[in-house]
């Protein structure tokens, strides 16, 4: 008996692969799905109720899609506490430096956020709603140690809510890793 093998062509990719499409993922459960709903919007009370009793604006844009992330997704990388601290200061810190350098334009805010992503990869720490924080910074553009101290002290009200929910067991593990 030899061991050959034959020359047959290899099958054809089926046509979902050949053209990167393929399926959604699957529904992740009513009670994941309901408990990452109500704990985002704790969260996000959360941020509000502070933000009213101090008269500070914590309930940003960014920071919603932020909270998301963390309760509905808490093992990904992107809800991490390092991807979140990091992600947010650095985007709105390229922010504030692009506009020091090309002034406050939406094509230095598109240049801010292409930026952000860039640092967010050098650091180890992509967290796609810190894009929109660099935005944010050069159109709006707030009053930097205030606004750095509100967006730090933000993300890590959602750390907490996060740590917390988990705890409880109305979401996933988290965080997964800390740094």
């Amino acid at each position: 008996m030899t061991n050959q093998t034959t020359n047959r062509p290899a099958a054809a990719p089926a046509p979902a692969a050949r053209t990167g499409g393929g399926r959604a993922p699957a529904f992740a459960g009513t009670r994941a799905t309901v408990a990452g709903t109500l704990t985002t919007i704790v969260s996000l009370l959360v941020l509000a109720g502070l933000g009213k009793a101090t008269g500070s604006l914590l309930l940003i844009a960014p920071l919603a899609a932020t909270a998301m992330i963390i309760c509905a997704s808490p093992a990904l990388p992107p809800a991490q506490p390092r991807g979140v601290l990091l992600g947010q200061l650095g985007s709105a810190l390229i922010g504030y430096a692009a506009a020091a350098v090309a002034g406050h334009s939406l094509w230095t805010a598109a240049v801010a956020a292409g930026l952000s992503v860039g640092l967010m990869g050098l650091l180890r720490a992509v967290h796609a709603p810190a894009a929109a924080t660099a935005v944010l910074v050069v159109v709006q553009h707030p009053a930097p140690v205030r606004f750095l101290l509100l967006l730090a002290a933000g993300s890590v009200l959602l750390i907490l809510v996060g740590l917390a929910a988990s705890r409880i067991g109305a979401i996933g593990k988290y965080p997964t890793y800390w740094w």
